[in-house]
């Protein structure tokens, strides 16, 4: 069972100017691919943010994470990182890479824990 534990919004009314279609298949890749990647028991943290210049989505999951060197290969058509067990057709990143570019907005991996180095930590910002 997965439970988003956190979800942070502005108190004030904050819009984005972006195609739901296109806004929905990017969460909806990214929360699937957390749901798929994290064990049993694990944890799964959603959060929006807002500043002056950008919106900011964070999912940070208690998975294996992505090795520094595969986290540029995992946003390319069909590209599967070896060893994960898991079914797919390696197109859901390059998908979500699309839809960032499309969107004119900014996407980063790094590890959830960084000492460890586990986890993974999606941003995608969308500028204002």
């Amino acid at each position: 069972m997965f439970l988003c534990t956190e979800v942070i919004a502005e108190k004030s009314r904050c819009l984005l100017n972006a195609n739901p279609v296109r806004l929905k298949t990017l969460i909806h890749n990214l929360i699937d691919n957390a749901i798929r990647y994290t064990p049993n028991g694990g944890k799964i943290d959603l959060s929006i943010t807002k500043t002056d210049q950008y919106i900011e989505m964070t999912i940070k999951d208690t998975g294996p994470g992505i090795a520094t060197d595969e986290a540029l290969k995992v946003f390319e058509p069909f590209y599967r990182v070896l060893g994960s067990n898991e079914y797919g057709s390696g197109l859901g990143l390059a998908i979500v890479a699309n839809i960032v570019q499309q969107m004119d907005a900014k996407i980063s991996l790094a590890p959830t824990d960084a000492v460890n180095n586990c986890g993974l930590c999606i941003t995608v910002q969308f500028a204002l």
